[in-house]
């Protein structure tokens, strides 16, 4: 499958998940309180952490892997085992601790179910990882689909019938079981075969360095859960959840879609000797482009975002969402280095990036924590901005060239992230001149942002623009194609 082509079905993957998860979004945050939501936010940072030992890398392996045997495959998959099933037993006998530590039970119940996944992820993982080294993005598509509509299903369902926070627990152990299933139907029919730990070298080797950086990484990423739990309550944390899940929405939708594609694609190349020079650059000016005006648009209009999506009782969070729609906006400089990393091979690198950068973060998210929530959010821009720099730099050495020879392409993206912002404070400003409802400006806002986009990025010719306008014309080209093959 060619790269554009697979960006199409990564891309429609990625929006059909979106529509699922904003219907979710908004029926769960009626259903549940800031204080229901905050137990299962510290539970699901604390498995977040788990999770990243549970894999050991074994999927970037079976990615980047130049000559991947069975012999491979196998080991992948009995060390997927072993870790897996290890860190599920750890996350179930650990629970009554953490539970203790936030003087919460609930948080014992939850981390008891989300142990269950440990015990599932094996079956599924390195199936996956195989998909996406064969680009098989369209069976990636039905797969991913299929297991969001079902876990939102479900957490509706256990909402409704008085879960409580249990229902986003149990939720995606139900979604797993059936993406299990049904990669198990789908995946690549001849990688079933049955675990070794025999030639299991090559692949601990390459763990050990993924997970040490990718455990690192997530307990940085996740420490202000933590830090706000034990100082201002479960409450707060759901409150900051919120905010931050708006941030999500942007990467597990959009960055994500396109960082899937990087992974496989940057691998390819480099097994193949091929430069990553323009690619990563390139691939970089896209990510600017859609993600700056996205953050501006949170930034703006973080209030009734916050009101229409979640309901009132969760107003607070649009100051904190606001603050780190902005700390966030340099992250697209340095989005796809960790793929280019872990394709390449460079995970040592990577290792000693997130060395340097997760105890400046840790010390700076300890200190805010003393004064605020927002004072929390706004330390995000100085820690990110250090992570931006060291990645782009190790990214230079790798790819041999100057950093302002990989931002170059990107330079384009502020012209069309400023017409696109200004024309969404025209219109958000409006509408409040206006007293429209918060829905219509929205809509009105939107609007602006994709009207000031497409203006602007056609008018410089953004690399942005060919590549939408590309995978447009390729999916409409294939529906008139059926359309003629229909008797």
């Amino acid at each position: 499958m060619s790269v554009r082509k697979a960006l199409l079905w990564s891309f429609a993957e990625r929006y059909f998940s979106l529509g699922i998860t904003v219907i979710s979004t908004m029926v769960l945050a009626r259903l549940l309180t800031p204080a229901e939501v905050g137990v299962f936010s510290v539970c699901a940072a604390f498995a977040a952490v788990a999770g990243i030992l549970r894999d050991f890398g074994v999927s970037e392996f079976l990615i980047q892997e130049k000559e991947l045997t069975q012999d491979k495959i196998k080991a992948a998959f009995g060390i997927a085992i072993v870790v897996a099933w290890t860190i599920g037993l750890l996350v179930f006998c650990s629970r009554y601790f953490v539970a203790g530590y936030f003087a919460e039970p609930g948080v014992a119940k939850v981390l008891a179910v989300m142990s269950l996944n440990f015990f599932i992820l094996p079956f599924a993982s390195p199936a996956f990882a195989l998909l996406n080294r064969e680009m098989a993005f369209r069976k990636i598509f039905i797969v991913q689909t299929v297991a969001n509509a079902i876990q939102t299903v479900s957490a509706i369902t256990l909402a409704l019938n008085g879960f409580s926070y249990m229902s986003l627990a149990w939720a995606p152990v139900i979604s797993i079981a059936c993406q299990t299933l049904l990669l198990g139907y789908l995946r690549p029919r001849d990688s079933f075969l049955w675990p070794s730990l025999k030639n299991a070298r090559s692949v601990l080797g390459f763990g050990s360095m993924f997970v040490s950086s990718r455990v690192i990484e997530t307990l940085t990423n996740n420490t202000h859960e933590f830090f706000i739990a034990k100082q201002f309550g479960f409450a707060s944390v759901g409150i900051f959840s919120k905010a931050a899940g708006l941030m999500d929405l942007f990467h597990n939708n959009v960055a994500s879609a396109i960082m899937r594609v990087a992974t496989p694609a940057f691998a390819k190349d480099h097994r193949a000797g091929n430069s990553l020079v323009e690619s990563y650059a390139r691939g970089t000016a896209v990510l600017t482009s859609l993600s700056w005006p996205f953050f501006g648009f949170v930034a703006i209009a973080s209030g009734p975002i916050i009101r229409v999506l979640f309901g009132p009782k969760w107003d607070a969070a649009a100051a904190v969402a606001t603050i780190l729609a902005i700390t966030i906006m340099p992250n697209a400089m340095m989005n796809l280095a960790p793929n280019l990393l872990a394709a390449t091979g460079n995970i040592k690198r990577r290792l000693k990036i997130t060395l340097v950068y997760a105890p400046i973060h840790i010390v700076l998210i300890a200190l805010a924590s003393t004064i605020s929530l927002k004072a929390m959010a706004a330390v995000f821009g100085l820690s990110n901005a250090i992570m931006v720099f060291l990645y782009l730099r190790q990214v230079s050495i790798i790819l041999n060239t100057r950093i302002r020879d990989i931002l170059r392409p990107s330079l384009a993206s502020l012209w069309v992230a400023l017409a696109s912002i200004a024309l969404q404070a025209l219109a958000f400003e409006t509408c409040l001149l206006l007293e429209l409802p918060g829905l219509i400006s929205l809509i009105a806002t939107g609007l602006a942002a994709v009207l000031g986009w497409v203006l602007c990025a056609r008018l410089i010719n953004h690399p942005a623009y060919a590549e939408v306008s590309r995978l447009v014309l390729d999916a409409w080209n294939k529906r008139q194609a059926r359309k003629k093959a229909m008797p």
